[in-house]
């Protein structure tokens, strides 16, 4: 794998996982019953949208991430009433009569139903907003103006208007369905109205969804990529130029049958074959391409600088035996292994710490400004983590490598995200427990259980916080293109 496609994997499953998050965040939305009406990969323009259902589903110019927008979230969301309450609003009616200059009846419809024509319009349009299909909205539409008859009154307008609703779209009971979303618009399903543990579930999938990918991958690294056991076989890896093993004609490839006469599997079996073969024509019998050939290799005599002793080296290195794990293992070394889930869980919480604390910060300025030696095993950008990636590419290891590190993002992301302040998920978690301790007091003292965080005093917390972060994130990234960590070999 080239390092130029190990950036491209890398970068593509940052992406990836920004979407996923998302996803946990609409999907568990969604399941309770909130209006989630916008799921955006990217910032900026829109490059591309289309609405299904009740929600808008697009691509913005700048990939840097993604949102969905649940309602209720944010203290300027206005709610939608009731599809029949809405349009048929007396004010909003008259200023159709005022900018209609004359009533045109719509082709196949009888003339003279009363309504303005633009208030036909808005019916159609907002009933495919709430999510209503195009054949339904139509059928709505029609059945309600041709049982309307010649009464423009609005009562009755809205009398038939909830009649041809509840005969044509069904009642699931459901939070949040389509005939919930007609006939009650967003009662009951901004965030603020949805009991504080279906906030705290939506608030929290995202990062779970972090976790999720970590696991997944992990598995799939341990199940299906053969594994390094830190022993060498008897493959050749590597043939030094200009020794003997090169000039005798031994190939990476190579695997290694036996050393005059002796036939074995155990590489330090052979090893020791050739010690005592120093500067002695030997016969290697080495199998190339499903044959074995004879090869004639002199070891040339090499020297032991600790014991003075004597020995043959024929310049070559083996290969690293890898292994696959079965199912059993892979589960439990991608959950409690060395690198498993719950060991980078536990580094991740520790390297966030250190970062953050007022000596990591202070370490990392001096770093970045060129007083203090990069710290190698320190925090990185998504800059520096896509060249480790890159790095990875031309390794033994590289596949490896780079499993790991997505994994080990995901984790750090997850992790990152639930910090108790906001603007994060984890600060509006913090809020929610917050209020909900408030007002549990005041239940206890009698009073009314309506305490809510002021944005205001949220805003004043996240504004330092976005500053921090944003410093940190410009040193991090001066630091990996300017000082970029290089992995080892």
């Amino acid at each position: 794998m080239s390092g130029a496609t190990a950036i491209t994997v890398f970068v593509v499953s940052i992406i990836v996982a920004i979407m996923i998050h998302e996803l946990g965040h609409f999907l568990t939305a969604r399941w309770f019953g909130m209006r989630a009406d916008r799921y955006f990969l990217g910032f900026g323009p829109t490059l591309w949208s289309t609405h299904r259902g009740e929600t808008e589903y697009g691509v913005k110019a700048l990939p840097l991430g993604g949102f969905v927008r649940i309602k209720g979230m944010s203290p300027l969301d206005e709610r939608l009433r009731p599809v029949p309450d809405q349009i048929l609003d007396p004010a909003a009616v008259e200023r159709d009569r005022t900018r209609e200059a004359e009533f045109v009846p719509a082709a196949g419809v009888p003339a003279g139903r009363g309504l303005p024509e633009r208030t036909w319009g808005r019916l159609a349009d907002e009933l495919r907003r709430r999510g209503a299909g195009r054949d339904l909205t139509e059928r709505i539409v029609h059945r309600t103006r041709v049982n309307l008859g010649e009464d423009a009154g609005l009562v009755h307008a809205r009398t038939v208007l909830n009649e041809v609703i509840a005969g044509e779209v069904p009642d699931t009971g459901r939070l949040g369905d389509l005939h919930h979303r007609i006939t009650q618009g967003d009662r009951g399903r901004f965030f603020a109205d949805r009991p504080a543990w279906q906030r705290a579930v939506v608030l929290v999938a995202g990062s779970v969804m972090h976790f999720l990918i970590a696991i997944v991958v992990l598995l799939g690294m341990f199940l299906f990529v053969p594994q390094p056991t830190g022993q060498v076989g008897t493959t050749v890896d590597l043939v030094v130029e200009g020794q003997p093993a090169d000039v005798g004609g031994l190939q990476p490839g190579d695997r290694v049958v036996a050393v005059d006469g002796v036939r074995s599997d155990d590489y330090e079996e052979l090893r020791e074959v050739i010690r005592g073969r120093a500067e002695q024509p030997t016969e290697f019998v080495v199998e190339r391409g499903g044959e074995e050939i004879t090869l004639t290799i002199t070891p040339a005599q090499a020297v032991d600088q600790e014991t003075g002793e004597t020995f043959g080296q024929v310049g070559f290195l083996p290969a690293e035996i890898f292994e696959r794990y079965s199912v059993s293992r892979a589960i439990e070394e991608s959950l409690v292994g060395p690198a498993g889930f719950f060991t980078i869980f536990v580094g991740s919480i520790l390297a966030l710490g250190r970062v953050f604390s007022p000596t990591g910060l202070a370490n990392l300025f001096s770093q970045a400004s060129g007083t203090e030696e990069r710290a190698m095993d320190g925090a990185v950008s998504l800059v520096g983590a896509a060249s480790l990636a890159g790095q990875s590419g031309g390794t033994t290891y590289g596949l490896l490598t780079l499993l790991l590190l997505i994994a080990s993002i995901n984790i750090f992301i997850g992790i990152f995200n639930l910090v108790p302040l906001p603007p994060l998920d984890g600060g509006h978690l913090a809020v929610l427990g917050i209020e909900r301790a408030v007002n549990a007091v005041r239940r206890v003292r009698g009073k009314a259980q309506d305490f809510t965080v002021d944005p205001r005093a949220v805003a004043a917390v996240a504004i330092p916080v976005l500053a921090i972060l944003g410093t940190v994130f410009v040193a991090l990234l001066w630091l990996d293109i300017t000082n970029p960590i290089r992995l080892p070999g």
